[in-house]
């Protein structure tokens, strides 16, 4: 039951994601173009920038709505081109890993030898959630993005001023909206994705920004994603990473498991 808690969360997660939820009560604004692009420009800026990411050590919590369950993982990103997310909760020894590129997602479970392949598509179609690997991509490395979009559009946001004093960049596509929400420093403190057809939300908090081999990454990212039916939180503590070195992604080879179908895997 906890190894099948843990491969229905990451496959939840990699759809849908915020600890405590600040309401989004803010006073409109008539943005012009220029003033969107400059706001991006700073948050750019100051966004961890990097070609690789190697995070050796980090410990994830798992919620599924009653259940919970804590495991060690790693997390190897090079830009662009791959993520690969190990699952490791027993000394070191791998039981799930997820394998990200720009056009499929596979999941490997290895303690019962089957994977899940899939594209993006399989979660628009779903669930009505709009994603790509660059907007995934984003989300696990605190960049600005537009959902859906492999470059930011900032002629298809807005500002609002939040009561906070943060600010509040929101954009909207054909089925998606987004609130990104950017602290006076210019650092993404919170993303919001919202589903306009279903009630799925994805909600990302970014917490504890420390630089590292000259990058400014958060160590402390919060996820939690739900619906009527099911809510699932992922905290990610970031223990051990390192920036820009050189690092080897293995794919997993498929034919040493067997297929298995990812509807009947996230039936409830």
């Amino acid at each position: 039951m906890k190894q099948k808690i843990i491969l229905y969360s990451v496959l939840v997660l990699l759809v849908l994601s915020s600890c405590k939820t600040t309401r989004l009560v803010s006073k409109p604004t008539v943005s012009k173009t220029t003033a969107v692009s400059q706001v991006i420009e700073q948050v750019k800026k100051v966004q961890p920038q990097f070609i690789t990411a190697n995070v050796s050590k980090m410990s994830l919590a798992f919620h599924v709505n009653e259940r919970e369950v804590n495991v060690s993982a790693v997390c190897k990103i090079k830009k662009d081109t791959a993520i690969f997310v190990s699952i490791q909760p027993f000394m070191g020894i791998e039981l799930f890993k997820a394998e990200l590129m720009p056009d499929s997602i596979k999941v490997f479970d290895k303690m019962n030898h089957k994977y899940y392949v899939t594209d993006y598509g399989f979660f628009n179609n779903r669930f009505g959630v709009d994603v790509d690997y660059y907007s995934l991509q984003a989300l696990l490395s605190a960049q600005f993005f537009c959902v859906g979009k492999k470059e930011a559009i900032p002629d298809s946001c807005k500002l609002n001023t939040l009561t906070s004093g943060a600010t509040n960049i929101e954009f909207s596509s054909e089925k998606m909206l987004q609130h990104t929400e950017v602290s006076p420093l210019n650092f993404i403190q919170k993303v919001v994705l919202k589903a306009k057809n279903t009630d799925y939300q994805l909600q990302t908090d970014y917490l504890d920004y420390t630089v590292v081999n000259g990058v400014n990454f958060p160590q402390k990212i919060a996820l939690q994603a739900t619906n009527q039916k099911t809510k699932a939180t992922c905290d990610f503590s970031i223990l051990r990473v390192e920036f820009n070195t050189d690092i080897k992604l293995t794919p997993t080879n498929p034919d040493r498991y067997s297929r298995g179908d990812i509807d009947q895997l996230l039936k409830k």
